[in-house]
C-alpha cells in the first residue's frame, strides 16, 4: 500500500486558470475510475461533471472540475471492497478523497478515515448509498486504466 500524503488540491479554492482550463470537463482519471468501478463491481455512475456549487456552500463543487465521481454501489459489501482497494492504491490511482455517505466518514491521505457531521444532503443517511471518489490535481489528466497502474507481482 502506498499513500501519497502530499499531493492534495483544494478544488474549492481553484485558481482562475484552473476554473477555465479544467471546468466543465470530465477528468480522464475519474473516467478511469468509472470504467473500473462499472466493469469490476457494477453499480451506477451518478455523475462526474456537474456545474454546481458544493451542497450547502458557496464554493464550486469538485464535480464542476470533473474531479470526482459519485458511484451508487450494488451492496454495502461491495462498497467496502471498493473503499479498501482505492485506499490501498490511492497513490497509483491518484485518489485525494473518498466520502462514504452511509457510513458518515471521509478518507483523505493525511487524516485517514474520520467521522463527518451528518446532514440532510446525504452524509450519515441510509438512503445515500453512494461513494464520492475524488482525484488529485496532478493525476487529473491520467487516462491509463487503473489495473495497469499496479505493479505486476511475480508468481
Amino acid at each position: 500500500m502506498t499513500v501519497n500524503k502530499t499531493d492534495e488540491y483544494n478544488w474549492q479554492k481553484a485558481t482562475k486558470v484552473d476554473k477555465v482550463r479544467l471546468g466543465g470537463k470530465a477528468s480522464p482519471n475519474v473516467e478511469a475510475y468509472k470504467d473500473h468501478l462499472l466493469k469490476r463491481y457494477g453499480g451506477t455512475s451518478v455523475g462526474i461533471v456537474n456545474k454546481r456549487e458544493v451542497r450547502g456552500g458557496g464554493a464550486l463543487s469538485t464535480h464542476y472540475f470533473g474531479a470526482a465521481i459519485d458511484w451508487r454501489y450494488p451492496s454495502r459489501l461491495v462498497a467496502k471492497k471498493v473503499m479498501k482497494e482505492f485506499v490501498d492504491n490511492s497513490a497509483q490511482y491518484g485518489v485525494q478523497m473518498i466520502v462514504d455517505y452511509v457510513g458518515g466518514v471521509i478518507w483523505t491521505p493525511k487524516r485517514g478515515w474520520h467521522k463527518a457531521e451528518p446532514n440532510p444532503h446525504g452524509m450519515g443517511q441510509a438512503w445515500a448509498a453512494w461513494l464520492h471518489i475524488e482525484t488529485t490535481k496532478t493525476q487529473w489528466a491520467n487516462n491509463k486504466a487503473l489495473i495497469s497502474r499496479l505493479p505486476v507481482v511475480a508468481p
